[in-house]
């Protein structure tokens, strides 16, 4: 793809006065109603992020959004093969009617949508004002940014995507992640790709909007609190064998599981620490799990996450978003159960061992501590750090 040459690119964090400033530069040899698009990617925050600052920062100014120029249900039954994330399911012949009436100096009645039901036509007032916002994610396709007097497009890189949708998605539409995961990875990125990646060129400023772990990833509430031991001696399986009855132990299960842990191209989760990975379980089950960074006012490691089943079709699609960026880890697992602790033995396909606890933060410490005495391993050799990172530091 050719862009232009001098496209600026601007963190979002640092946008605001640089963008006020080159639109009040045009403003000052315009005389008639400004334009600006505002397009970018799903959950780019386009809209709460650039458009609604954008009018914040003027008086006389409105947001056109092309959302409420969807056509509804009943259209999307009648032409099954369309999806939402294609402008051909837009109603684009009124929202040119109404934006030339806007630049004419005229109020238009636009229509009101919500994804659900067919749009109630002449629902929303607009008024005339000398700026027009217009934001949607293809605001910048090549016939919309003929009207253009700005144009912004919000970038974002696809592992961005994935998780604010995915955090977004649960609360706003209360699908499972699972499926809000394989929309996403079925329709969402590719039409993006199609649809929406070709109008970056149209742009006059590019914003990078990035997820920023230490700020998002606690919108996914569950938080996981483990701490972990490398075994060094023979025979652990023997030796647990003998003291599940002492303490009381439920054997769960002992299954072979393989880790795929992905990176994302844009970052390098050598210095944030997220984890993302994909297990996969017996039966050729497979759980997708995000793990924000560990905190570092703790010693064990503590992360918010999380964690749902998804198909074998996803781990595909991840391989194919992240071709260089896969490590994968063999590993039998197994697992026991004592007083709220999940315990799990974990002997890795490079021959090394590690015990995992997973608990809450109530009653943690003495139940580990009685295991540690059992198993004569000195509970100062705890290890606050996930396989991968183990692996990374190698």
């Amino acid at each position: 793809m050719i862009f232009k040459k001098n496209i600026d690119k601007y963190n979002l964090l640092e946008w605001m006065e640089i963008v006020k400033e080159q639109i009040n530069k045009k403003l000052e040899k315009n005389k008639w109603v400004f334009v600006i698009l505002v397009a970018g990617w799903t959950a780019s925050w386009k809209t709460s992020a650039v458009a609604k600052k954008i009018n914040d920062f003027f008086v006389d100014s409105q947001i056109l959004s092309m959302d409420n120029y969807y056509r509804g249900p009943s259209f999307m039954a009648e032409h099954k093969d369309y999806n939402f994330d294609q402008p051909e399911v837009l109603n684009l012949d009124l929202f040119f009617k109404h934006l030339k009436e806007l630049k004419k100096g005229n109020d238009v009645m636009i229509p009101e949508f919500d994804f659900r039901n067919d749009p109630k036509m002449d629902a929303i007032k607009i008024k005339s004002s000398k700026i027009i916002i217009v934001e949607w994610l293809f605001a910048l396709t090549d016939k919309i940014s003929k009207l253009w007097d700005y144009k912004v497009f919000v970038d974002l890189w696809t592992h961005s995507q994935i998780l604010r949708r995915l955090f977004r998605d649960v609360e706003r539409t209360g699908d499972k992640p699972k499926d809000i995961l394989k929309y996403f990875l079925d329709v969402v990125s590719p039409m993006h790709k199609k649809y929406v990646e070709p109008t970056k060129k149209n742009a006059d400023v590019i914003l990078i909007n990035d997820y920023i772990p230490a700020l998002e990833a606690q919108n996914a509430r569950i938080k996981n609190s483990k701490l972990r031991f490398k075994v060094t001696q023979k025979g652990i399986k023997e030796v647990l064998d003998e003291i599940i009855y002492k303490l009381g132990w439920t054997y769960v299960w002992k299954t072979e599981q393989v880790d795929y842990f992905f990176n994302p191209g844009n970052s390098n989760f050598k210095k944030t620490w997220e984890i993302l990975k994909i297990t996969k379980l017996w039966f050729n089950r497979y759980f997708f799990t995000y793990f924000w960074p560990a905190s570092d006012k703790k010693v064990y490691e503590d992360r918010y996450t999380m964690k749902f089943f998804i198909d074998y079709d996803a781990l595909i699609d991840f391989k194919w978003l992240y071709p260089n960026d896969v490590i994968e880890i063999s590993k039998l697992r197994r697992t026991f159960f004592i007083s709220g602790v999940l315990i799990c033995l974990d002997e890795l396909e490079n021959g090394e061992a590690y015990l995992t606890f997973k608990f809450d933060e109530k009653s943690w410490k003495a139940i580990i501590s009685d295991v540690l005495e059992h198993l004569e391993i000195d509970a100062r050799t705890w290890i606050k750090k996930s396989y991968i990172e183990l692996i990374y530091n190698k």
